[in-house]
């Protein structure tokens, strides 16, 4: 029996060499890549103390392999190119070896538990350390209904799309208990009144966000004004529970500190900073135009003179002395007989 390889449609986005979505375009035709929307944003975040940060784990896992050491000192060029990418690679290790990696590795597995409480999955195992941490998320989101989780979105006017963790929706329960805790009902930072209904896009954090607000801002601002994609069909819908544009939500979920908070996020500001200084800036990187030659030279270095023509161009004696002197490992015969030819040229007795 043949199988028909128009039956099925793969269920898995699909990405170019370097893991750009592959997009319809609006228009229909053939897929064309668009950037991602961390890497969009990204052109704008301060990585300075995460630069440091990195460079000091590095340090701390050399010193601790002896192994790494001797790799790096093995290397006898490191502007080779194939060396760089081995100093690379010896530096990840480094990193690793500091527990520069652990950190992700624990954010990633919690978000991966909060997706499955938000699903209503089972758990299965949570190491007893991380139990704190996901009662805390329960807690903090009681109420919250999860109308969108981990939807991948377009915004065709960038050409950018992404994954947002959440599209949360308030509930009267959330709204009701968080009047009766607080004593007054829940507003925006602009007076807003929160009404059951309303929804925003959400981000769920396990690492610290005090450095990284403004990248978080862009981001969710950007999902805010995409579009949910389906790319079996290449189809645009407005985005699920149809959220606000001026806040988002960060559900910060520090991992092992059993606690969890939630944070409004100016995705209004976000937007108009990625829609505007962030596009320019791409737009600037991709300017080749810049550059204009005017004139241009080509000096080529003069052939070093060889043994033989210094022989034939010894001015005295003194130097044929000199010549055989500074090259007596490599003297030939018949360099002998060119400098004795020389000799009698010059008079010498």
């Amino acid at each position: 029996m043949t199988t028909d390889p128009f039956s099925t449609v793969s269920s898995e986005l699909p990405r170019d060499q370097w893991g750009r979505p592959l997009i319809t375009p609006p228009e229909g035709g053939e897929p064309v890549a668009y950037q991602r929307v961390t890497t969009f944003v990204g052109a704008l975040e301060d990585t300075y103390h995460l630069n440091l940060w990195s460079q000091r784990m590095v340090v701390l896992g050399m010193a601790a392999r002896r192994d790494l050491q001797l790799a790096a000192l093995a290397i006898s060029d490191p502007n080779d190119r194939y060396a760089k990418r081995n100093l690379n690679d010896i530096a990840k290790q480094a990193k690793d070896a500091a527990a520069g990696s652990a950190k992700a590795t624990i954010g990633t597995a919690l978000h991966s538990y909060t997706e499955r409480i938000d699903k209503g999955e089972p758990l299965g195992n949570v190491p007893e350390e991380y139990v704190p941490d996901l009662n805390a998320y329960r807690a903090i989101t009681e109420g919250l209904e999860s109308v969108g989780i981990e939807g991948f979105c377009v915004n065709d006017g960038l050409r950018v799309g992404g994954s947002y963790d959440r599209i949360y929706r308030f509930t009267q329960e959330f709204l009701a208990a968080y009047e009766a805790r607080h004593g007054k009902r829940l507003m925006t930072p602009d007076g807003d009144l929160v009404e059951p209904g309303d929804a925003l896009i959400g981000d769920v954090k396990t690492g610290n966000i005090d450095l990284g607000m403004g990248k978080i801002c862009m981001q969710l601002g950007t999902y805010a004004n995409s579009e949910d994609y389906d790319h079996t069909v290449g189809r645009r819908t407005p985005l699920l529970g149809n959220p606000s544009r001026e806040w988002g939500v960060v559900v910060h979920l520090p991992a092992g500190a059993g606690a969890a908070r939630l944070v409004w996020a100016d995705i209004a500001s976000g937007w108009t900073v990625a829609s505007t200084l962030a596009r320019g800036v791409h737009d600037w990187r991709k300017r080749k135009d810049l550059a204009h030659d005017f004139a241009s030279l080509t000096v080529t270095k003069a052939p070093e003179a060889s043994l033989v023509d210094l022989i034939r161009a010894a001015p005295s004696y003194d130097a044929l002395v000199a010549l055989y002197a500074q090259n007596a490992s490599s003297w030939t015969p018949g360099l002998t007989a060119l400098a004795s030819t020389r000799k009698k040229e010059l008079g010498a007795a």
